[in-house]
């Protein structure tokens, strides 16, 4: 929990530094909301609106003295004629023109069934314009799962230049059973970058396999987790591994607790000491 706050707090600095353009300032009035939802984290509270049924919007406000502060982060959609969400702006709360002002957008593009979008491109706005900033390229097999995944980054014009891409295989109930992420380097070739592979008992993973390069572009293994479940299917405990030569070696192990309802209470992080041959307590995070 501490950590979420950090990055909560980090968000809100980086936000709040920038200073958008005047002329792009939208307020965006909820004309469709059926139903609001509060829930009071302590020092934020996440308020989540839900629209005519095709869109749940959540937001973090900052904590006021006297109430609920503006909420930082706004979002507007835009739908094609079949429901598919094809834009999305995000604009940020300016405090110093106490107004909205736009942050990034998304666009988005369907295959000819309309299920699947099969590209995504986001902008940031500045200086009263949109700039391109990155673009994601995918294709399905005949269950709508993601088999391939591209992404770009802008070039000339409006050109954009192929970074990585990213294949996906899966087993009969959908779960992605391995994932092999390559990049192109200067000279404009392919090389391997990471892979995994993952094993299920039902829905949940117990073990996984990362692999890396080696000099002639094949795998080696890399480190493993093993991932533990209590009967209500939490995530009781992860044990990680490394690989030396041909032995997997302890290196870190997690143990999870979790409340009457489901709620995680603490998380205990050993290391391992190959000296001893034992787990030694390295410290406890509480939530």
């Amino acid at each position: 929990m501490k950590a979420f706050y950090f990055v909560i707090l980090f968000m809100l600095a980086v936000i709040f530094s920038c200073q958008p353009n005047a002329e792009n300032n939208v307020v965006h009035h909820y004309d469709t909301v059926k139903s609001v939802v509060r829930t009071d984290t302590g020092d934020f509270l996440k308020v989540s609106y839900q629209f005519d049924g095709m869109e749940t919007c959540s937001e973090l406000r900052r904590a006021s003295r006297d109430g609920e502060g503006k909420p930082f982060l706004m979002y507007a959609y835009g739908y094609d004629t079949l429901g598919n969400k094809i834009l999305t702006i995000c604009s940020v709360f300016n405090q110093e023109k106490k107004d909205y002002v736009h942050l990034s957008k998304e666009e988005n593009e369907f295959d000819a069934t309309g299920a699947n979008p099969t590209l995504t491109t986001h902008y940031i706005e500045k200086r009263g314009h949109w700039f391109p900033d990155q673009r994601f390229g995918r294709t399905y097999d005949a269950k709508g799962n993601v088999i391939t995944l591209e992404t770009y980054e802008p070039g000339l014009g409006d050109e954009w230049t192929i970074k990585s891409k990213t294949y996906f295989k899966y087993d009969n109930v959908g779960n992605v059973t391995e994932k092999t992420d390559f990049s192109v380097d200067e000279k404009g070739e392919w090389r391997p970058v990471e892979k995994f592979q993952r094993e299920y008992n039902k829905s949940n993973i117990t073990m996984e396999i990362i692999y890396e390069p080696t000099r002639n572009n094949d795998w080696k293994e890399k480190s493993k987790a093993e991932y533990e479940y209590n009967n209500s299917h939490q995530c009781s405990a992860t044990t990680s591994y490394i690989k030396r030569g041909s032995k997997w070696v302890n290196y870190v192990r997690s143990e999870y607790t979790f409340d009457a309802g489901g709620m995680m209470l603490s998380c205990d992080t050993y290391f391992w000491n190959e000296r001893t041959g034992k787990w030694v307590f390295h410290d406890k995070e509480e939530y």
